[in-house]
């Protein structure tokens, strides 16, 4: 099947729909590298270090036409197990290294809610987070290989994960 949508993708990648728009003919994703697909979407890994905000807008540039790139948003356990494993492939480590995703209380605080405006399903925090730990604002959430989500301040550079 895979094989298959990757041949129909090769040589006819859109059809015209009922309504004079333009539909794919296969329903996962194809996604170009060094995307890699998942559950129907694409991740990419980010190997320059950014600031969550300059890593939101990094996401941001990456989007395709009518599919917007944002920070990873992680709906499930299997979601996040695949982050991290990809994270630990691409950055070659094997260690505590972290990474941003777009999880953030920014807006609001104690109220943390994802970059791209998805629902809130699922979450992979440390025992003991979110903490602001020691009275500091720490808003955004970033990711370590080894363990689970940890807030931190938004300023610090990380790597991070895009999701389109």
């Amino acid at each position: 099947m895979a094989l298959t949508c990757f041949l129909v993708l090769m040589f006819v990648s859109v059809s015209l729909s009922s309504d004079g728009g333009v539909a794919t003919l296969c329903s996962s994703p194809y996604c170009l590298p060094p995307w890699r697909a998942f559950q129907g979407h694409c991740y990419l890994w980010v190997h320059k270090r950014m600031s969550w905000m300059d890593a939101e807008r990094h996401c941001q540039m990456l989007s395709h036409p009518g599919k917007m790139a944002h920070l990873a948003s992680i709906h499930s356990q299997e979601e996040d197990e695949f982050i991290k494993d990809y994270a630990r492939s691409a950055s070659g480590h094997a260690d505590s290294s972290s990474y941003w995703i777009g999880y953030s209380d920014i807006e609001r605080e104690d109220q943390f809610q994802w970059s791209d405006g998805s629902d809130v399903s699922y979450k992979g925090w440390e025992p003991r987070e979110p903490n602001s730990h020691g009275g500091t604002h720490e808003s955004c959430a970033e990711c370590r290989h080894a363990s689970g989500w940890n807030d931190i301040c938004c300023i610090r550079e990380r790597h991070s994960v895009c999701k389109l």
